[in-house]
This record gives C-alpha cells, sequence and structure tokens, in this order.
C-alpha cells in the first residue's frame, strides 16, 4: 500500500500509539512507573470534575465515560485511590454518591504528562516545524468542533 492510500484513522492509530507509548516511557524515567494508560481517561475526568460545576466526576459516570460497568469503574478507582492518585470525597447533591476529586500526587502526575507532552510535540516540531505542528492542532480543532456542536468531546478510550 501506497503511503498516500493509508487511510487517515490508520494513521491516527498509529500516532496515538506511539505517544501514549513514548508517554509511558519518559513517565517510567521520571518516577511513575505505575502509571497506566487508562489511568488517563479517568484522572482527566476527575480533573475536569474539579473545575466546578454541578457535576463532579462519579464512579458512575467514569463507568460511563470509560464504557465499562459501575464494578469495572468502581476496580478502577480503588486502584487510583491506592497509588494515592484520588480520594473519594461527600458528593455536594447526592448524599448516596461520593464524588472523586485529585490528589496533590494526582495533579503533579497530571502536570508531569503536559511536560512531557509539549517535550514530544517540540520534537515533533523539530522534524516537521513549528508551523506544521500548529497548523495540525488548528485543524484537528476545527474538525472536532465543528463535529461536536462547537466543543471538544471528552476524551474517552477506544476499547
Amino acid at each position: 500500500m501506497s503511503d498516500e492510500a493509508v487511510p487517515l484513522a490508520r494513521l491516527f492509530a498509529m500516532a496515538l500509539r506511539a505517544l501514549i507509548d513514548e508517554l509511558h516511557e519518559r513517565l517510567a524515567r521520571r518516577g511513575w512507573p505505575d502509571v497506566r494508560p487508562y489511568f488517563g481517561f479517568a484522572l482527566l475526568a476527575v480533573r475536569d470534575g474539579d473545575r466546578g460545576g454541578d457535576d463532579p466526576a462519579t464512579v458512575v459516570s467514569l463507568a460511563g465515560l470509560l464504557g465499562v460497568t459501575k464494578q469495572a469503574a468502581s476496580k478502577l478507582v480503588t486502584t487510583l485511590e491506592e497509588v494515592g492518585y484520588v480520594r473519594r470525597v461527600a458528593h455536594g447533591s447526592d448524599g448516596r454518591a461520593k464524588a472523586l476529586t485529585l490528589t496533590d500526587r494526582g495533579a503533579e502526575l497530571l502536570a508531569t504528562v503536559e511536560e512531557v507532552y509539549a517535550e514530544i510535540e517540540s520534537e515533533w516540531a523539530a522534524v516537521l516545524g513549528g508551523g506544521r505542528v500548529d497548523g495540525i492542532r488548528r485543524d484537528l480543532l476545527h474538525v472536532l468542533r465543528s463535529t461536536h456542536d462547537g466543543e471538544l468531546p471528552a476524551v474517552r478510550p477506544t476499547w
């Protein structure tokens, strides 16, 4: 198959896999060896819930986002609690539910992830040129927003 015939979806999948693999290699070298790829989806959802609003992340909302059962989401949250990335707190408006919040360690991990992504983007810019990387970002933002009512969709796994 010629390079021009490779479907864009396959190229995005390859690029995502390469980015995630590189991210986790660099995180391990920086002292985060216990991080698993699926942690990121949950931690981003918890962080977004921490940013205010009436809808903090819960086990039920994580299950919906991740496309897993409540039991699987609960097991993930327990793991994230055990390694110190999240904690369960009283839900402000639902006495039966527990809201999830990032710990300082969880916030530090997400900040480190952003640093690593910036490094990787800089390396891509060294190959492609900074303007081309910025153009890719603008184009992806445009396509995603135009197909999701002007909003960016949730970051969610494809499994």
